[in-house]
């Protein structure tokens, strides 16, 4: 049904009327009409006014409001990658700021090798640290090598992460030779990771992380070694070895995507 607006209802009411003037042998002298042209005059008032009513205008509604710019997908995935190693990072803060404000430094959460106690430290012990040196320094290096594997992918981080943390917890709690505790263990999964997965795919993004890894962070190679009496080398071995197993199990063979 067509939208009719009242002045063309009126002009076809007057089209209609004039027509019925012509045709009936309506005469200027007598204003009388026949009882014929009332019943069709009336007929034709009915059914304008039943169009009238039922094609009424859709509301029309003018907004100033600009529509809201499209998220950029690519924006927000930088974004959370960006975001998500701080997040991370900022348990283990929590725990030392709580520690040394309220506990003295008192209250750490250390793996001990081979004993029932020493169970929670399995999953608790990269989160506790000695002090905030310990703390900056693992730092640094878990948010550098979170951010480089992130650039890949975020699938690949979260393996290797869990693989660093649980498994490492589980190999230290099996084979360490004496208690520890902190992150540094998680941060050579990371560094192993990184150093092994380039070669194994051989692919231009890989390939570049693994040697900017290789020429600024090779020095991360001598913490693998008994060189300082106070820092747990063998927690950083295990950690390394666990990372270039992770690479191993996440890997894309050249030719295959991922």
């Amino acid at each position: 049904m067509p939208n009719l607006s009242p002045l063309s209802v009126l002009g076809r009411w007057d089209w209609a009327v004039r027509k019925r003037k012509r045709y009936s042998g309506y005469s200027p002298k007598s204003s009388q009409a026949t009882p014929l042209d009332d019943a069709d005059l009336q007929a034709k008032l009915k059914k304008l006014e039943a169009e009238l009513n039922t094609a009424a205008p859709p509301a029309t509604r003018h907004s100033t409001d600009k529509p809201a710019p499209a998220p950029q997908p690519w924006l927000q995935r930088l974004k959370g990658n960006a975001l998500l190693p701080v997040y991370l990072v900022a348990i283990p803060w929590a725990q030392e700021i709580i520690d040394q404000v309220v506990f003295g430094g008192r209250w750490n959460l250390p793996l001990h090798p081979r004993s029932v106690e020493g169970i929670p430290g399995i999953f608790l012990s990269a989160i506790s640290h000695s002090g905030f040196a310990h703390l900056i320094g693992n730092t640094i290096g878990f948010l550098i090598f979170s951010w480089l594997i992130l650039a890949k992918s975020r699938r690949d981080y979260w393996i290797t992460l869990l693989v660093g943390w649980i498994g490492g917890g589980v190999v230290a709690w099996l084979l360490g030779p004496s208690s520890v505790h902190g992150l540094s263990g998680v941060v050579y999964t990371l560094f192993g990771y990184l150093l092994c997965i380039g070669w194994l795919e051989r692919r231009v993004v890989p390939l570049l992380i693994s040697m900017f890894v290789l020429i600024n962070y090779s020095y991360f190679i001598f913490g693998m070694f008994p060189t300082q009496p106070m820092v747990a080398w063998w927690g950083h071995l295990f950690g390394f070895v666990l990372g270039i197993v992770a690479a191993y199990g996440v890997y894309q063979e050249p030719g295959r995507k991922g």
